[in-house]
Order: structure tokens, then C-alpha cells, then sequence
């Protein structure tokens, strides 16, 4: 599957939309900007739900998708790439759920 270029390019704009949002997610300074203003910060609440609702969609689709292809090689390509957004998913999931 890892000689496949189609695959390959799929996987790098999920990863290039995927990659920024877990790194916005993860633990900084207590100087950083804040979303939401005030006393309280949305960032973590706003950033998690960004990418849990991309990986999520991004499964969706590609599953719908792998449902929908005729042809083999595309189908599992399909079903790779929603496997590998649940997979993302779920591990944001347990990883940065008790942001939500």
C-alpha cells in the first residue's frame, strides 16, 4: 500500500490539515494566546473539536467512498485511509478528550 501514490498523497493532506491541530494541542507556556478571551481558554476545547470533527468526516468519507469504488486497488485505498483517520480519532480521543 506504501508503494501506491495515490495513497501517498492522500495521506500527506491528512496529515498536513491533522499534524498542526495536535500540535496546537499540545501542553505550552501559560503565555500563549488564548481563544476565547477573558479568564478562560477555548483553545484546547476549540482545537480538539477541530480534530476530532476532521478525522471523523475524513473517515466518513473515505469509507463512503470505498463503498462506492468498483475497482479493488481503489476500494482498499479507500479503506486504509479510514482506517487510518479512526485511528486518528479515536487516539485524539483518549488523548485530548477531557478537553471537550
Amino acid at each position: 500500500m506504501l508503494k501506491d501514490r495515490r495513497f501517498q498523497v492522500w495521506l500527506v493532506i491528512f496529515a498536513v490539515v491533522a499534524i498542526p491541530l495536535v500540535a496546537l494541542l499540545w501542553p505550552r507556556s501559560p503565555h500563549h494566546p488564548s481563544i476565547g478571551g477573558g479568564s478562560y481558554d477555548l483553545s484546547g476545547f476549540v482545537y480538539t473539536l477541530c480534530l476530532l470533527a476532521f478525522s471523523g468526516l475524513w473517515s466518513l468519507i473515505a469509507l463512503l467512498t470505498a463503498f462506492s469504488r468498483d475497482n479493488a486497488w481503489a476500494a482498499r485505498r479507500a479503506y486504509w485511509l479510514a482506517g487510518v483517520s479512526a485511528t486518528t480519532f479515536v487516539a485524539a480521543l483518549i488523548a485530548f478528550g477531557d478537553n471537550l
